[in-house]
């Protein structure tokens, strides 16, 4: 009987351990934790919970110390806003280059008026006119990055009224022929010209296309020359004829020559932007001119005319 108690009592003693032995409330997992030591703690805690990688990562990017330089401030891209909003709106030109971005082809179409009095003295009524051509920058790298050449060509029509009296060959009643003055009236009503034109031009403004600041507006101004041929309209009609003469023939006057002129423009041009490959630039030019012709029989001297036209110029 009592060797049965003592072991209950020495069974007790390992279930509820030493410290809450005399509470009879501890258990045998208690017991163990106690009698374990502080470095088994740690080595039984790495085996459940293994170090993290990103542990010693993190502790490395967290600062020592703390620094006295100022943190950047963040990128600020308003210092390229005049020039557009993204790479492709970007000037080709920068500084004092050559403005190859306000060159290419273009094509303009309008009206003209004769100036002065000339091949066509009076009379004037309004014409009309087309041209095209291409313009490039002017020698990049030896003449000024403003200064520009142009290739082009083109037809006008002026319209006015110039009356010559003209002599023509009449046949006698009584035989053989004699010239007869004043035979004929013809009235010039139209000089139609085709040519082409060379001229070296400037840009006024500034050379870069300052796109958030400028007004999107440059002006140029043009001197050239131009050649070609040009062809009269006429309107004749026979005078009444001498008694002695039974018929006339006009003596022969021509309608077609070749002439040289001159020219002088200044456009203005509206910098617009709208497509991917290229720019299109609208254009309106004021462009007077001088040409010298001849129509042998009839008259010569020279065809002045201002012509208004407006157009679109496709730059790179």
């Amino acid at each position: 009987m009592h060797g049965g108690v003592c072991a209950l009592a020495v069974l007790g003693i390992m279930i509820s351990g030493p410290a809450d032995y005399a509470r009879g409330e501890a258990t045998l997992l208690d017991f163990i934790s106690e009698t374990q030591s502080p470095a088994e703690d740690i080595a039984a805690e790495s085996m459940l919970e293994p170090e993290s990688p990103l542990e010693g990562d993190q502790a490395l990017q967290q600062p020592m110390v703390e620094s006295d330089v100022p943190a950047m401030a963040p990128y600020d891209d308003s210092a390229i806003e005049e020039f557009g909003v993204g790479p492709e709106d970007q000037p080709q030109q920068m500084g004092a280059g050559p403005v190859s971005w306000i060159s290419g082809p273009y094509l303009r179409y309008g009206v003209d008026f004769v100036v002065g009095e000339g091949v066509l003295e009076g009379g004037q009524k309004l014409g009309w006119g087309i041209n095209g051509g291409f313009r490039q920058p002017f020698a990049p790298g030896l003449a000024p990055g403003r200064m520009f050449f142009d290739l082009g060509g083109g037809y006008l029509s002026a319209v006015g009224n110039t009356t010559r009296q003209l002599p023509g060959t009449g046949t006698l009643i009584a035989g053989g022929t004699r010239r007869v003055e004043e035979a004929f009236t013809v009235n010039l009503t139209e000089v139609k010209r085709a040519g082409v034109n060379v001229a070296l031009g400037w840009y006024w403004g500034d050379v870069v296309d300052s796109r958030g600041n400028d007004p999107r507006l440059r002006f140029a101004t043009r001197f050239g020359g131009r050649y070609g041929s040009v062809r009269a309209r006429y309107l004749q009609t026979e005078n009444p004829l001498p008694a002695d003469v039974s018929s006339v023939e006009v003596l022969p006057y021509l309608n077609t020559d070749t002439f040289g002129g001159l020219l002088l423009g200044t456009e203005a041009i509206l910098l617009n932007r709208t497509y991917g490959t290229c720019n299109v630039q609208w254009t309106a030019d004021v462009e007077f001119a001088n040409d010298w012709m001849e129509f042998a029989g009839f008259d010569s001297g020279s065809l002045g005319t201002a012509s208004l036209m407006t157009g679109l110029m496709l730059s790179r």
